[in-house]
């Protein structure tokens, strides 16, 4: 099944009707050949699973008639990671990808003590557009029906105040082990990008109800250490 995205506000639940325009016209015209009357999957993001049947379509503008809904309820696990921005773009835009091919249900790009790429008000629009393509893709291509809120980018002593029901701060230099459930529960992951945390900054942490953790005697790359922990808590889902 190939997934759609169709924004909530395209979509007529009293008429029954879907309007779709832009890119993803063209990809189901030109590149799938798409005609009236074939089936098209489509997801508002929030959760819903539209099952349509195109009635017309031009070059701009598709027009899909809703004949069944499913609704996917929230999960009671939710996943936040918070992650320092990288020298290296890919590398975050990888994370980006894998986060939410994993589940992922908030996505805070940050700015730490030790962060290389500070991009300006400017750049951080275009990067954001850029990233919120790559986190729509991947929900299409995972079939997510609930797609993962997106940040702005945000300082590391805002992301300190956030009251979820489980934060941990993973630290190179830590060797408490996570031996805690994540089931049921509001859970913040705080990563260091290039050179990590500052003690400063775990201190500061620690003092705001964080936990440090370790995740393994080798030292990993901020997108791997992001990937880690969201397997964690999804990996616990599926054993118990």
């Amino acid at each position: 099944m190939e997934l759609f995205y169709t924004p909530p506000e395209t979509i007529n639940l009293a008429n029954k009707q879907i309007l779709i325009s832009g890119q993803e016209v063209h990809h189901i015209a030109k590149v799938l050949r798409k005609k009236v009357g074939d089936t098209l999957y489509c997801t508002d993001g929030i959760g819903s699973l539209f099952h349509t049947v195109i009635e017309e379509i031009d070059q701009n503008h598709l027009r899909a008639q809703i004949r069944d809904t499913k609704f996917e309820q929230e999960p009671e696990t939710r996943v936040t990671v918070a992650i320092s921005l990288m020298k290296a773009a890919d590398r975050f835009e990888f994370f980006l990808e894998k986060a939410t091919e994993l589940g992922v249900a908030e996505i805070i790009p940050m700015i730490t003590e030790r962060t290389v790429s500070r991009p300006s008000e400017k750049q951080h629009e275009a990067k954001h557009e850029r990233w919120m393509k790559i986190v729509h893709s991947a929900c299409k291509q995972s079939q997510r029906l609930r797609f993962p809120n997106l940040h702005k980018i945000t300082p590391y002593k805002k992301v300190l105040e956030r009251d979820d029901d489980l934060k941990l701060i993973p630290y190179e230099l830590s060797a408490e082990h996570p031996n805690l459930s994540f089931k049921g529960k509001r859970v913040l992951f705080v990563i260091g990008g290039e050179g990590g945390f500052s003690e400063k900054e775990v201190l500061a942490a620690k003092n705001t109800g964080f936990r440090e953790m370790t995740i393994g005697g080798t030292i990993l790359r901020a997108e791997t250490a992001g990937i880690f922990v969201v397997s964690m808590v999804r990996a616990e889902a599926l054993l118990t």
